[in-house]
């Protein structure tokens, strides 16, 4: 059951990643991050503020995953995963800040 769960965090910080470098490729925006808004004032400025923070969360979700799957089926590491969950759920909460204040700003 928990593998489920790795591999979904997993997955999202992947998927995170690739959609913010093609946001910065293409500099058109992504539904992954605006959901089905459509009228942003500063497309350009909205990308730039939110890419670096979309690297820092999405690589996070990688390394919990990671870390999570090796915690559940290779060796456990309670330790770890304590410093981690604390540092996944500071990195989703800093997230979810930058997100309204980008918001705020951009929109």
């Amino acid at each position: 059951m928990l593998i489920l769960f790795d591999v979904i965090i997993f997955i999202y910080g992947v998927y995170t990643i690739y959609s913010s470098i093609q946001m910065k490729k293409t500099r058109k925006l992504s539904n992954w991050f605006i959901g089905n808004a459509t009228t942003i004032r500063d497309a350009g400025g909205y990308i730039d503020y939110i890419f670096g923070r979309t690297l820092i969360m999405g690589g996070m979700a990688v390394l919990f995953g990671i870390v999570g799957f090796v915690n559940d089926y290779v060796k456990p590491v309670p330790d770890v995963m304590r410093v981690l969950l604390l540092l996944f759920l500071t990195v989703c909460i800093w997230f979810y800040v930058s997100i309204n204040r980008a918001k705020r700003q951009f929109w």
